[in-house]
């Protein structure tokens, strides 16, 4: 029989394990923390007075928190409870990022809620990485944009009407104490009797489910009535003009997706370098359309850079005349199709072969060719609201066979634009290196969409509000580009 003190002396002596020495040197997870590392050592004059004042140490440094947040997105694990569970797997990666601590779900997201500017500037720091080490090569940036699901629901929704009706009502409380008895007898006491049955029959004719929802709150206290007044005025700086308000997330818009199903969505613009897919701009924005979106990416863009690149690609939707205007006023090159050139893309085998995508241009004589091969000639310019056309046509279209499907009226005419910065823009697009460089766009564009919402699996925006939901895509960019620099730099 061994004793106790022989038993100690024969057992091995239990060691604790260094974070991190068990995994390979070329782990991601290494160039993460020494890249946010590099970036807070760089930027001390961004950390709050608590991080750098002396004395007794934080429990939790910015530098593992913040490494541990891009570290969770790189794995596919965004919200902050994912992340506290996932530490209950004690993962190697999330020791070592964190020391062995294990910070709770609301740590994380009071970090997150704080560093909002830390974490946008840590997307800048990236791009400026990837100017060092040559990874953005200045040629062509790509801009393009997709809808993105918002965290809110389609039904918690209240129309304008509503909340200028609760303004009136609660007007109207402030004067009249007979119409605030009754109402409480129904709203917070469920007592409905001939005293109130009218009164309650037209407020219910004027309100729907949310908004007397509202109205509840407001006959419970002052600070309960004073809390719904200031939603009530966020609700309406919300609003579009058009169509009905969240109230899950007022920020967000109603949008088709490309599935052409409508909801509350937000559009999400990103600017991408084609040399090695490096994203150098990207915005969440709440307008439906890209129809606004070229001139203040391209600015974000040079504000990135530096400077313009050599080219620009962006499909139809941002072709207007102020972004036409600022490429001439800033000597950019853009490339981008016009609506007949995108439907011939997107659509090249029309049901209708007499539409106007089915007739070729002929750059050398300034002519069209209808399908029939008959040639319409410029004839002369005309404006139609208020913008010049040049108007081409042919008399042959009386002995056409076809001239009631090809067109109603005595002729048919094609009209192109006489614009001359959007007769550049197509010069552009159809030379040849405007052909091969858009080509580019499809998969510099539309691959990190892909990688984000298939490889990645990101479901939709989990927060809400613009700044909010901004801030969780751009960790989604920053986990991108580090990829990409772990991709094609050295090891060392």
């Amino acid at each position: 029989m061994v004793n106790a003190a022989k038993y100690r002396e024969i057992q091995s002596n239990f060691v604790l394990n260094v974070p991190g020495e068990n995994l390979d040197d070329d782990n991601l997870v290494f160039l993460v923390e020494r890249i946010i590392q590099s970036f807070l050592s760089e930027n001390s004059f961004l950390l709050s007075d608590e991080e750098t004042k002396q004395g007794r140490p934080k429990t939790y440094q910015t530098g593992e928190l913040l490494s541990f947040i891009v570290w969770g997105v790189l794995n596919g694990i965004n919200s902050c409870r994912g992340l506290e569970n996932w530490l209950k797997h004690n993962d190697e990666c999330c020791n070592y990022i964190l020391n062995n601590k294990k910070p709770s779900k609301s740590t994380i997201a009071r970090f997150y809620n704080s560093n909002m500017f830390l974490i946008e500037e840590l997307f800048r720091y990236t791009i400026n990485l990837g100017i060092k080490y040559d990874l953005i090569g200045f040629e062509h940036v790509a801009i393009d944009g997709t809808i993105l699901k918002a965290n809110a629901s389609n039904f918690r929704v209240i129309k304008i009407d509503e909340l200028e009706y609760l303004e009136y009502l609660i007007d109207e409380l402030e004067n009249n104490n007979e119409l605030l008895f009754e109402l409480k007898k129904y709203f917070l006491n469920d007592v409905l009797d001939e005293n109130n049955y009218n009164i309650i029959k037209k407020i219910k004719n004027k309100l729907k489910r949310e908004a007397l929802k509202l109205l509840t709150k407001i006959l419970v206290n002052k600070q309960e009535k004073q809390d719904v007044l200031d939603f009530i005025t966020y609700l309406k700086v919300n609003y579009n003009g058009k169509n009905t308000i969240s109230l899950t997330d007022p920020e967000s818009r109603w949008m088709k997706d490309k599935k052409g199903n409508m909801g509350l969505n937000y559009n999400y613009q990103v600017a991408i370098d084609d040399k090695y897919d490096f994203i150098v701009t990207q915005k969440l924005v709440n307008d439906p359309t890209d129809h606004h979106q070229f001139i203040p990416m391209a600015d974000e863009v040079k504000m990135n850079l530096n400077r313009h690149p050599t080219l620009y690609t962006a499909d139809n939707a941002y072709l207007t005349d102020n972004a036409l205007e600022y490429c001439y006023k800033n000597n950019i090159t853009a490339i981008m199709p016009d609506r007949t050139e995108n439907i011939k893309t997107k659509h090249p085998k029309s049901e209708n072969r007499y539409r106007k995508h089915n007739f070729q241009y002929n750059w050398y004589t300034d002519a069209y060719i209808c399908p029939e091969n008959q040639i319409l000639e410029y004839q002369n310019n005309r404006r139609i609201n208020n913008k010049p056309y040049r108007v081409y046509s042919t008399k042959q279209c009386k002995n056409c066979i076809y001239s009631q499907e090809c067109y109603k009226g005595i002729k048919r005419e094609i009209f192109r634009t006489a614009n001359p910065l959007k007769i550049k823009m197509s010069e552009n697009y159809n030379s040849d290196l405007g052909k091969q460089t858009y080509k580019k766009r499809f998969h510099t564009g539309e691959t990190y969409f892909a990688i984000l919402k298939k490889s990645r699996k990101f479901p939709g925006i989990q927060r809400k509000t613009t700044k909010k939901a901004q801030t969780e895509l751009t960790l989604q960019t920053i986990a991108h580009n580090i990829k990409i620099i772990q991709k094609h730099l050295k090891p060392q």
